[in-house]
């Protein structure tokens, strides 16, 4: 009777959840995983023969585990709190924040960015006003001598002597660890006032103030978050924009259509931080009607420039945002909307992670 009742008390409860997660609607994705989950797989003989119907119901139960979210979320607490667990997937929870390491320099990655960057500038526009920024990484901020980090100052130092004849603008100084999300890689852009002022000064822009309106959406879950147990909130995303702003035009060259600056109802996306100038993209060209200069900015970036670029807009009569993940150097020839010689300015905005990590720039 005894061994009943433990089987009854095992397996009941399984039986319960599996019952559960095929009677209750599937869910398309989880957005803390940022992933696509499995749905319930279609019959054929083919499948049944070579077995992989099986495992993807295996896949598919597995996904659409009832209160699979709260599961994990217990799982994070257990994790952090009981078995003390400080990283996984190179990725460590310190406080109530997220930081991905990067402890070790790669200098073919280092060489290979200055360089493409170096080309592609000698190529197109050698007579506009280049400037370069890089972006820290949030674990320059942690204060913690015990977790590990890369020599920024070299990385830096190689970077200014390559790049000697451009005019370097350091942002160091200018963020902490709260300009970024607590589950993201990312800057969070109303932490970036003191970044958007060193620019302007150092660029020769106005000194106008801008009247913003601030907007929010929410939940977003950064791309930390689904690499280590944790039991972190959804954050709120949070951005400004004005008249200048919403009037402007964003024309997209892969997708040939036009956009807003802001989208909110990207925020179900995958990745949330689609909200600003949606996502990755190759090629991007921003038209200000209202704009009270006829200066042009080519800005070669990687995804922090999407949060950052919009505050530039009342700034510039067009912006091109230029993203070499997705495009090659060699292809710009062939895209008639850039106009390298009426281009004023040029800045190379990149991230340390992107510069560290160089090898999908074309």
């Amino acid at each position: 009777m005894k061994d009943k009742l433990t089987i009854l008390c095992i397996l009941g409860p399984m039986f319960l959840f599996c019952t559960l997660g095929i009677l209750k609607p599937a869910d398309e994705l989880s957005k803390e995983e940022r992933r696509k989950l499995e749905q319930m797989p279609e019959f054929s003989t083919a499948s049944i023969l070579d077995n992989t119907y099986f495992s993807k119901w295996n896949d598919y139960l597995t996904d659409q585990f009832p209160y699979r979210t709260e599961f994990r979320r217990l799982k994070g607490m257990i994790s952090l709190n009981l078995f003390q667990k400080k990283e996984e997937n190179n990725v460590i929870q310190v406080d109530d924040s997220l930081y991905e390491l990067n402890t070790k320099i790669d200098q073919k990655s280092v060489d290979h960015f200055t360089e493409l960057l170096q080309k592609t500038i000698e190529t197109y526009n050698k007579s506009a006003n280049i400037y370069y920024s890089i972006i820290p990484d949030k674990t320059y901020y942690l204060d913690d001598a015990i977790i590990p980090k890369l020599d920024y100052e070299k990385l830096v130092s190689q970077i200014n002597e390559e790049f000697r004849e451009y005019t370097y603008i350091s942002l160091f100084e200018e963020l902490t660890k709260e300009s970024y999300y607590q589950t993201d890689i990312h800057w969070k852009q109303p932490e970036l006032k003191e970044v958007l002022e060193k620019l302007k000064k150092e660029m020769g822009l106005s000194d106008t103030t801008y009247t913003w309106t601030k907007e929010e959406v929410s939940p977003f879950y950064g791309a930390l978050k689904s690499r280590i147990p944790n039991n972190i909130d959804g954050e709120v995303i949070t951005y400004y924009t004005n008249d200048i702003i919403e009037q402007a035009s964003v024309y997209n060259y892969e997708k040939q259509w036009v956009e807003k600056v802001y989208q909110k109802e990207n925020i179900n996306n995958l990745d949330g931080y689609d909200v600003f100038l949606s996502g990755a993209s190759p090629l991007l060209f921003i038209e200000n009607k209202n704009a009270t200069t006829d200066k042009e900015l080519i800005v070669f970036r990687d995804s922090f420039a999407s949060s950052l670029v919009p505050l530039l807009i009342p700034e510039y009569q067009k912006i091109t945002l230029i993203d070499l993940r997705y495009i090659s150097s060699d292809y710009l020839k062939n895209v008639l909307e850039i106009d390298w010689q009426n281009t004023t300015d040029i800045l190379l905005l990149y991230s340390i992670p992107v510069i560290n990590s160089s090898y999908a720039l074309k």
